[in-house]
């Protein structure tokens, strides 16, 4: 993949970093303040209980994705950026738009997802 291009996806991913760690913090912040807040009325109760456990899914999601993203960036520091790591076969840019975290080709990813196996 041409140097120039990865470079473009790394500066991609590096603001997406931002953004997700930006969000982890201010999920963790709401969750503390939920926690603060115990002596609310049972409905209310209920409704800080349900947004704490969706904020903490969002963590965790975030969390995967922050690894993915610093994954992504260790392997354009590496040079095999944009290579499936099943095939060894470039990963088509279009692909790359779409999940700049990519490890896997859309015909691997779809074999190991067939399989039962985890992917990208």
């Amino acid at each position: 993949m041409i140097r120039k291009v990865q470079e473009t996806f790394r500066q991609s991913l590096v603001e997406r970093r931002k953004a997700l760690l930006d969000g982890v913090a201010g999920a963790e912040a709401d969750l503390l303040a939920i926690a603060a807040e115990r002596e609310a009325e049972v409905g209310e109760q209920a409704q800080e209980e349900r947004l704490a456990r969706e904020l903490s899914l969002l963590d965790a999601h975030g969390r995967h994705e922050i690894a993915e993203i610093d994954a992504a960036l260790e392997r354009i520091d590496d040079g095999d950026y944009g290579m499936c790591e099943d095939c060894e076969n470039d990963i088509p840019v279009l692909r790359l738009r779409a999940l700049p975290f990519a490890r896997l080709c859309l015909e691997c990813a779809a074999a190991r997802e067939g399989s039962g196996a985890a992917s990208d």
